[in-house]
């Protein structure tokens, strides 16, 4: 079965409340990376946007629910 073109990846910072989406990758210093690893954001991992002010995203992600600055969510690149 042929699949139809790849959507492009977006921020988690851009997808609104109510979305579930799945990270595709986290870029950004090592640091950053490895503490978003570190919470459960790796390729692959479904995340459910409860709430999103703008400058505050409320996710869930494996059973967790996580506040995360929208300047920390532009580098969680997600399908």
């Amino acid at each position: 079965m042929v699949q139809g073109p790849k959507a492009p990846a977006m921020p988690l910072s851009l997808v609104k409340a109510g979305e579930t989406v799945t990270v595709e990758r986290v870029k950004g210093v090592e640091d950053m990376r490895r503490h978003l690893q570190e919470l459960g954001f790796v390729e692959g991992a479904e995340v459910h946007v409860v709430s999103n002010s703008g400058a505050n995203i409320i996710v869930m992600i494996k059973g967790a629910r996580f506040g995360i600055d929208a300047k920390v969510a532009v580098h969680i690149m997600t399908v």
